[in-house]
């Protein structure tokens, strides 16, 4: 009876080639990714020629989980961005990426306010949109500016 119940358990835990493939599959894929970008930018409101803004030196984060992407811009006040490609009942996100930008818009079903972050691949420089509420009116602001990579 040991020896029946000593095998039975050997063949539960024997590995099996399938399962060490899905396993060393699963490590080693990049289910998640970050990149970091240093970029000097440009903000302007196009409607009013007048206005200037000072320039910037933001941070841009670049995430992938999954099949979505997240793109991140810190900087001051009017620089800080956020899009995603995520569907939700609030938002609506969508992943524009080509062989040459990386680029994700996202709109606010409720209030119709749109934002995109476009990246160019060569030469490194982003472009950036957002809707924004300023001197009474919604505004479109954009940015634009080159960037730098991380060092290695």
């Amino acid at each position: 009876m040991i020896l029946l119940f000593t095998h039975a358990f050997l063949a539960l835990i024997r590995p099996r080639p399938a399962l060490w493939v899905a396993l060393w599959w699963a490590c080693l894929s990049p289910a998640a990714w970050a990149y970091t970008l240093t970029c000097d930018v440009q903000g302007s409101f196009p409607e009013l020629e007048k206005i200037t803004i000072e320039p910037a030196t933001v941070k841009v984060d670049i995430t992938s989980i999954g099949d979505h992407l997240y793109i991140r811009m810190d900087g001051p006040k009017l620089y800080t961005f956020f899009v995603n490609t995520l569907r939700t009942p609030e938002f609506e996100g969508m992943d524009l990426t080509s062989k040459t930008s990386m680029w994700v818009k996202r709109k606010n079903l409720q209030t119709q306010e749109e934002s995109e972050v476009k990246i160019n691949r060569e030469p490194v420089n982003i472009k950036a949109i957002k809707d924004v509420q300023r001197y009474g009116k919604k505004l479109k602001f954009f940015v634009t500016g080159p960037c730098q990579l991380p060092p290695g």
